[in-house]
């Protein structure tokens, strides 16, 4: 876990996206000197433990955590940051406990992915065979820390220098260079999702303010069923900024000063 300016009288909780980490938000957090933003690496990602052998990870365990957090910090109402996965799972977590968040603002992410009902066959199946084919898996190993962040940064078609923190925290050392911290396990399918309908009924009862910040080349532009879900939550503002699916870490300051907005007036 981490912590920026404490002594702000906003508290936010950052969650972070897909086998990223923390740091992720470590430059938004300079930023946004009115919030004291408390961040935490996921099961299995960063520097988060791994779950036992035998377990699995589940998406919606997320609002465990999130509810863990308003308990340890003593909180009745909340306020949510998040980026992707984070993202997904704080709108989930506003949906189903709406009465406990005060606002919510998000970075590339209104919702988790969906499935229809003839697609939850696959899903099964698909789970259940990556599953196994971690065993004969290994993780790629990096003789130097710039040709892990040059692998990184190409998979996430990012400049290097912009996440450098994040892969500094996402690496470990090992005898023959570098590799990743995040279990492996973390790249398996979901094997159920919602469908459409079912995630699109329940985000109906988001009473919270909204704030989505997307990247104007960003995950949010390749499905019709985004637009849908924006339609349907009744209080949301809608930021577009020059980036892609890390827009926050592209355009900091741009997205810091939405984010500082949308909390002074509803956190």
């Amino acid at each position: 876990m981490a912590e920026w300016n404490p002594d702000a009288k906003i508290l936010v909780f950052g969650l972070h996206g897909w086998l990223d980490n923390l740091a992720t938000f470590e430059g938004l957090a300079a930023q946004l000197e009115n919030i004291r933003l408390v961040a935490i690496d996921f099961p299995g990602h960063g520097h988060s433990r791994h779950i036992p052998l035998g377990a699995s990870y589940h998406f919606y365990d997320g609002m465990y955590l999130i509810s863990d957090l308003a308990e340890h910090f003593k909180q009745d109402k909340i306020n949510l940051l998040g980026h992707s996965m984070g993202g997904a799972i704080s709108t989930v977590y506003s949906a189903s406990l709406p009465d406990r968040v005060k606002a919510l603002a998000l970075i590339e992410s209104i919702g988790p992915l969906t499935a229809e009902p003839q697609e939850i066959s696959e899903l099964f199946s698909r789970a259940v065979i990556q599953r196994e084919a971690l065993r004969d898996k290994r993780k790629p190993i990096y003789p130097s820390f710039e040709q892990a962040l040059k692998a990184r940064a190409e998979a996430s078609n990012i400049q290097p220098d912009l996440i450098k923190s994040l892969v500094e925290r996402a690496l470990t050392r090992v005898e023959e260079g570098y590799t990743w911290r995040a279990d492996s396990r973390l790249r398996t399918s979901s094997p159920l999702r919602l469908s459409e309908p079912h995630l699109q009924h329940i985000m109906g009862d988001i009473k919270s303010p909204i704030l989505l910040i997307e990247g104007h080349k960003g995950f949010l532009k390749q499905a019709e069923h985004f637009k849908q879900r924006k339609q349907i939550v009744s209080k949301i503002e809608i930021q577009e900024i020059p980036g892609g699916h890390h827009v926050h870490l592209e355009q900091t300051q741009a997205c810091a000063n939405k984010i500082s907005e949308f909390f002074n007036k509803y956190g």
